[in-house]
């Protein structure tokens, strides 16, 4: 019986089909081939510029090539760490976690270098590593206990939490999860959650040695953000024993997008000015002038003056906005300041 191969062509279909396929295996390997050396090049201009930058800003070969190799290891992009403190510090954590011999003091370096050991009030935190020595706190136990503690000290990968009464000390909690919460004068309530690593002495002090962590809640203990300023006001009341409105010159030493701090002498003031008292306040702002009716809230009685915290009532949306904007650029010119300053 004759057997019948489906699989036979021609020779010369063949090579044709044969050519064709080879053809196409050479126009995918070229176009691989041109990602790759693309790619490459690419990837050293980048590395070039990062580095001529990262030098310009005085950190060293060795510190470049750290930020480099682990911004890559974390897919970030590495001129980020350059700018901004909270791409700087998770790259930096990476390289203390996974190298063999880290460097602490490389990392402080770099971080003193970049200007990123210093957090402006107006700036959230971002780590563990941000909270200053000899900050208060509240220290809470898994059976709802608390402790009253303060950062006693800390490095690249622990803080140091001291308990403040020597009277009252948690015992066995080497490994219990604790919670520990505090206010950051300026910015809000701050809460994190962390492992005790280890408890010790320490010159009489009980410590408690717990890991660093990028896990921080915080809650904004203000409605709007708010800057520092100098700004003189037309500060406006209702007197309702003369019947008529009242105008004295202050100045607005601070402002949000929800109200103002105003300060009065106290020889202008001529009388106690009591929360809830209905106010008007006459200012410019960058060269608008603003026209805003407030409430007090609040009274900081000083030595020569009075000051009032003030919030706005039936503010319009674009005054609002103007002040919010105001605010936002001031706080940036402070931080780009700050970091000058400390460079």
């Amino acid at each position: 019986m004759r057997s019948i191969d489906f699989l036979k062509f021609p020779k010369a279909e063949t090579n044709t089909i044969m050519a064709f396929i080879l053809i196409v295996l050479a126009i995918i390997l070229f176009f691989i081939l041109a990602g790759l050396i693309r790619n490459y090049i690419r990837t050293k201009y980048l590395r070039n510029s990062f580095f001529k930058e990262a030098l310009e800003r005085g950190l060293t070969e060795e510190e470049a090539q750290i930020l480099w190799e682990y911004s890559q290891k974390l897919g970030r992009d590495p001129f980020l760490t350059l700018e901004f403190k909270a791409p700087f510090e998770k790259v930096v954590d990476l390289y203390l976690r996974e190298d063999p011999s880290p460097r602490e003091e490389l990392v402080k370096e770099m971080r003193e270098k970049l200007g990123f050991d210093y957090v402006p009030y107006f700036v959230p935190l971002t780590s563990t590593k941000d909270i200053e020595l000899f900050q208060p706190a509240k220290l809470y136990l898994p059976d709802k206990s608390s402790y009253e503690v303060a950062l006693f000290d800390k490095d690249e990968r622990f803080m140091y939490w001291a308990v403040i009464d020597e009277n009252k000390r948690p015992r066995g909690i080497e490994g219990k999860p604790v919670t520990i919460s505090f206010i950051r004068k300026g910015d809000g309530i701050y809460k994190f959650e962390g492992i005790v690593e280890s408890t010790f002495i320490d010159n009489g002090k009980y410590i408690l040695k717990i890991p660093h962590t990028f896990e921080l809640t915080r809650y904004q203990r203000r409605e709007h953000a708010r800057v520092e300023v100098e700004i003189p006001v037309r500060f406006g009341f209702y007197n309702k024993v003369q019947e008529e409105m009242v105008w004295i010159d202050g100045e607005i030493v601070d402002i949000s997008a929800g109200g103002a701090k105003v300060c009065i002498s106290l020889d202008k003031l001529g009388i106690e000015l009591q929360p809830t008292t209905e106010v008007v306040l006459k200012f410019q702002l960058q060269d608008r002038p603003l026209h805003l009716k407030g409430v007090i809230v609040n009274v900081y009685p000083r030595r020569h003056a009075n000051c009032y915290g003030i919030k706005f009532e039936n503010i319009k949306p674009e005054d609002q906005s103007f002040i919010h904007n105001f605010v936002k650029k001031e706080q940036q010119k402070l931080a780009q300041l700050a970091v000058r300053n400390r460079g």
